[in-house]
C-alpha cells in the first residue's frame, strides 16, 4: 500500500474540495470550469435534439426567431458563447422541448 505525502490532511477528493473551496480564487476557477461542462452538455443536448428530428441548424434558427449562426454557437461546446434565457426558451419550442433550469444547494457550504 503507498505511503500518503508528507503534509497529508485529508483522506479523500472531498477532505480536498472542502479545504480549497475556502480560497476565493480556487472558488471562481471551478466555477468557471462547471460553466464550461455546462456549455458542452448544452451544445450536445441542442445538437442531438436537432439531429433526432432531422432538421438543420437553419430550420431550427427560423423556428425559433433567430439565426443559424447562433445555432451553431450554440452548438459549438469551443465558443464560449451562452445564449439568453429567451433565446434557449424559444430554441426548446423549436426543438418540441422543454426548458428546465435549476439551482441546485452544494453539499457543502463555502467559508
Amino acid at each position: 500500500m503507498a505511503r500518503k505525502p508528507e503534509g497529508w490532511r485529508g483522506s479523500g477528493v472531498e477532505d480536498f474540495l472542502a479545504d480549497q473551496i475556502r480560497n476565493l480564487a480556487f472558488r471562481m476557477a471551478f466555477s468557471e470550469a462547471r460553466a464550461r461542462r455546462i456549455k458542452r452538455a448544452l451544445a450536445e443536448t441542442v445538437r442531438k435534439f436537432r439531429e433526432a428530428r432531422g432538421l438543420s441548424q437553419a430550420a431550427v434558427a427560423k423556428r425559433a426567431k433567430t439565426t443559424q449562426a447562433v445555432v451553431s454557437r450554440i452548438e459549438n461546446p469551443a465558443v464560449p458563447y451562452l445564449p439568453s434565457i429567451e433565446v434557449l426558451a424559444r430554441l426548446a419550442v423549436a426543438l418540441g422541448a422543454n426548458l428546465e433550469i435549476a439551482l441546485v444547494p452544494s453539499s457543502r457550504t463555502a467559508a
